[in-house]
């Protein structure tokens, strides 16, 4: 009798397993096995979407995170843009791009930026023309009205009445203007909290506060700082450096191997090889590398036992010369009975 031994079924290539439609089927031997993707859970016959946002880091973004199926992504307030990283925020110079549509004076501000007017002058309530300046009366076109953003006409209220742009508060003397996190994130490049004193920052985890108090610094504890091989904290940020044989980039993180052949041959007598982070002397055939190990120096083969059957002559990198002083048979003849 013969036993029919069947052939192995592909369950994952003839679609027959029960594997969830977020997870991957996997053949195995007689069976296979179901595991589900990337950004899911579960035991690949049930998954369900993993919320990346919901973990302490916030999915590693510095301002809003935002879960997908399977994966997330990050996004920034206004007045910042995503970095190249997909997860900081970089604060966007609106001045940059036609003056801000400012009519004089645009100055950039972390998160946001201000109009300003030159001597003269005060900013419309628009925030962007600016007003020549009056010297007749108690009121808005006054320059002595003294409001720190926007003047309204009061007749009843001494002539004139303060209010502020939003994002901010009025302030006790009613007049200048709070600044508040509502406005261009309080200045702050990642966290802001309100207080009695005014908008104060915070930095994401494994970021640092600058000594500005506003801009969050990279790290060495972020993916090494970005930097190929040595990672410094310093008090402006990182700062990388790279060992003997290599050099930085302009890009402050990269490394790049030092070609040391390229100049004076390495200080090589002979040859240069270069080697990532080094290089390599070598000598041509009948030289030895000295301690130095760029020093060649001949080789005496005439110094060692029976290099020669007979004398012995060393010339600069040549194995060595035999000399045959052996006369003909007929003249060692002659000259055994001459004598």
């Amino acid at each position: 009798t013969y036993k029919c031994i069947g052939r192995d079924p592909d369950e994952c290539a003839e679609g027959s397993d029960d594997c969830h439609i977020d997870a991957l089927c996997q053949n195995t031997p007689k069976s296979y096995n179901c595991i589900c993707k990337p950004g899911y859970k579960g035991d690949g016959k049930q998954c369900e979407d993993m919320d990346e946002c919901e973990n302490d880091y916030n999915g590693g973004c510095v301002h809003e995170c935002i879960n997908i199926p399977g994966n997330y992504r990050c996004t920034c307030y206004d007045g910042f843009m995503l970095a190249h990283d997909g997860h900081n925020c970089q604060d966007v110079d609106e001045c940059a791009d036609n003056n801000g549509g400012c009519q004089q004076v645009c100055v950039n501000t972390m998160g946001s930026y201000e109009c300003q007017c030159t001597d003269g002058f005060f900013l419309s309530d628009n925030q962007h023309t600016c007003i020549h300046r009056s010297d007749d009366g108690m009121n808005c076109m006054n320059k002595a009205h003294g409001c720190a953003h926007i003047c309204r006409e009061a007749p009843g209220k001494g002539g004139v009445s303060c209010e502020c742009r939003p994002g901010f508060e009025l302030a006790k003397n009613q007049k200048d203007c709070t600044l508040t996190c509502n406005y261009g994130n309080g200045g702050c490049q990642h966290t802001c909290d309100d207080t009695d004193t005014g908008p104060v920052c915070g930095c994401h985890q494994k970021y640092a506060l600058h000594s500005d108090s506003k801009t969050c610094i990279e790290t060495c504890a972020v993916n090494n700082g970005g930097c190929d091989r040595t990672c410094k904290d310093t008090a402006t940020g990182v700062r990388c450096s790279c060992p003997v044989g290599f050099t930085l980039q302009p890009d402050g993180k990269t490394c790049k191997d030092i070609d040391e052949c390229q100049e004076n041959n390495g200080g090589c007598d002979h040859f240069c090889r270069n080697t990532v982070g080094s290089f390599e002397c070598s000598c041509q055939k009948g030289h030895k590398l000295l301690t130095d190990e760029r020093t060649c120096q001949d080789i005496d083969e005439c110094s060692f036992e029976r290099t020669c059957d007979h004398i012995c002559v060393n010339y600069p990198g040549i194995v060595c010369v035999l000399v045959l002083l052996l006369r003909s048979p007929m003249e060692r003849w002659r000259k055994r009975h001459s004598s």
